[in-house]
């Protein structure tokens, strides 16, 4: 639809680009046909480039949005078995973010766990990856705490990292932390449960507080106008007496 009302190097399309070439990625992993696969990863690729072009001719190179387009052809790559390609993509990703963000942001933790997990799983340069796991875990904790959800896939890769090397004591170490990380995760969601319970209690007598000030003011009201109503009868039934006497009188005078 966009690109039927847009014209062809509209910013719109930047973003509506990227989400259909992560779809197509999505898709092409999950499909076991070579062929198709191949060619929704082709299409994929296609749709990234374009999308990057458009925010590199908008916002430039040194800006956090390219960086993230450099990330998802990164992964791409990696998708589409190209490493050397996808190693460059992700490098200049945390180059860019890092210059712009700092060596300790959230934006940069992510593309250096992706990096770390084209070392990893694919091409096998432990060394490298266990160095950048332990930047994006430190990151992570320092921003977010110990508990912070990100760290399980850092976790996990170290583990698949020493298993793979035959560190099987740092295997041990790390599924311990694991462990203990899954302890702290569900103490966590705990603490929020019952946060919200207790949040959703202070609505409940907040509301309450409000019905009960509601009826009180009803019934003030209510007195208020028995009472304004009682001294206006009085007052009708003063005034009609005053106007008989007066009445009388005048007539008096006629006479």
């Amino acid at each position: 639809i966009l690109s039927n009302l847009l014209p062809e190097n509209h910013l719109l399309l930047s973003s509506s680009k990227r989400v259909r070439a992560l779809i197509l990625e999505e898709i092409a992993i999950d499909d076991d046909d070579n062929q198709r696969e191949s060619r929704y990863l082709q299409e994929a690729l296609e749709l990234h480039l374009s999308s990057l072009e458009l925010c590199r001719r908008y916002f430039g190179e040194m800006n956090v949005q390219t960086a993230k387009h450099y990330g998802n052809l990164g992964r791409l790559y990696q998708s589409m078995k190209r490493f050397s390609e996808a190693e460059k993509m992700h490098v200049k990703a945390i180059e860019i973010k890092e210059k712009l963000l700092g060596e300790e942001d959230y934006e940069v933790a992510l593309s250096v766990g992706h990096l770390a997990s084209l070392y990893n799983y694919d091409l096998m340069q432990y060394a490298k990856a266990e160095e950048l796991y332990l930047k994006s875990i430190s990151i992570g904790t320092k921003l977010f705490g110990a508990s912070y959800s990100g760290l399980e896939y850092d976790y996990r890769g170290l583990m698949r990292m020493y298993r793979h090397s035959g560190n099987i004591a740092r295997v041990l170490e790390y599924h311990n932390i694991l462990m203990n990380w899954f302890t702290l995760r569900e103490r966590h969601q705990a603490a929020s449960i019952d946060s919200n319970l207790l949040g959703k209690q202070d609505v409940a007598l907040e509301l309450d507080e409000c019905v009960q000030i509601f009826l009180c003011s009803t019934r003030l009201v209510e007195d208020e106008v028995e009472s304004s109503s009682s001294s206006t009868t009085d007052s009708d039934e003063s005034s009609q007496s005053s106007v008989i006497e007066v009445q009388t009188d005048d007539q008096r005078s006629d006479c």
